[in-house]
């Protein structure tokens, strides 16, 4: 039934009525998983991992991206391997593990950000969470400190952030989580700029990006100048998960370069790779703290 529901959530005129039945499931079920003894467990949600698989890439940006079915297929299960319990893909299970083990440098000991919310390291943060993290953000909310926004949301309720121009203060947080949003801003060295300025000393960015690790650079898909967009390469669209039903404009495709790009940024970077994908990477930037006596 869930497959079903994953497999046909696009194409359905009644996205947001498939979207709530889906997660209505994945509530049963976790609450039924979580019961499972064994491993390995589900880093966000804490469930005896079980994981559905949905094909998620069209032939179209497969063809676009020029990738062999190898980097298809790490790509795919990226994004189409879902823990039955809470709905989270590979990639926000890397994310949850990451931080994690960002937290267990800073005195944390949970194996889940479900644990790591009843600790005292991550709810004592000033966290921003921009754009929506997939399954994480169900957790995320109960942070006292957590700034959430989106771009343009469809809420009233969410506030809006522009990764070019963030609303916030200088040095405001000490953690910012995103997940594949940078591929998506008209000028990438501008956004990580400013998630730099946000950020306090010691403070990090953790955060994800569709990245291909085959020797190539980074593909430049369109430029914006002035508000008007120009497409450079044959327009792609990411988006349209069950978490989220709307699609969005790419602009980067990202190569090897892509790290270089944020250590130029200003950060200390370290790139935390899943055991058995390289699609599945993620980011910790850091940002350096003063030199004692400087």
């Amino acid at each position: 039934m869930i497959s079903f529901l994953l497999r046909h959530l696009e194409a359905s005129p009644y996205r947001r009525q498939v979207k709530a039945a889906a997660e209505s499931v994945f509530w049963c079920a976790g609450a039924l998983l979580r019961g499972v003894p064994g491993s390995p467990r589900c880093p966000v949600c804490s469930a005896r991992l079980v994981c559905l698989y949905r094909p998620v890439m069209g032939d179209h940006l497969a063809r676009e991206w020029g990738i062999d079915e190898t980097w298809r297929t790490l790509i795919e299960r990226r994004e189409g391997e879902i823990c039955l319990g809470c709905g989270s893909s590979l990639r926000v299970r890397q994310l949850a593990a990451t931080l994690l083990d960002w937290l267990a440098a800073r005195g944390g000991r949970a194996a889940t950000l479900k644990a790591a919310l009843g600790e005292d390291v991550l709810p004592s943060l000033s966290v921003a969470e921009i754009n929506s993290c997939g399954a994480l953000h169900g957790r995320l909310v109960r942070l006292p400190r957590l700034a959430y926004s989106e771009y343009a949301p469809e809420s009233p309720t969410v506030a809006h952030e522009d990764l070019l121009a963030l609303s916030y203060p200088d040095e405001s947080f000490d953690l910012i989580l995103h997940s594949d949003s940078l591929e998506h801003v008209p000028d990438v060295d501008r956004a990580l700029s400013e998630l730099y300025r946000v950020l306090k000393p010691g403070g990090a960015s953790i955060f994800s990006v569709p990245i291909i690790r085959d020797g190539r650079q980074t593909v430049v898909r369109a430029e914006q100048h002035d508000g008007v967009v120009r497409h450079l390469r044959t327009p792609t669209y990411h988006g349209g998960s069950y978490q989220a039903t709307r699609q969005y404009l790419v602009y980067y495709d990202f190569g090897d370069d892509f790290p270089g790009r944020v250590s130029a940024a200003g950060f200390n970077l370290r790139e935390v790779e899943h055991a058995i994908n390289p699609a599945a990477v993620t980011f910790i930037a850091e940002k350096p703290s003063p030199v004692a006596g400087r």
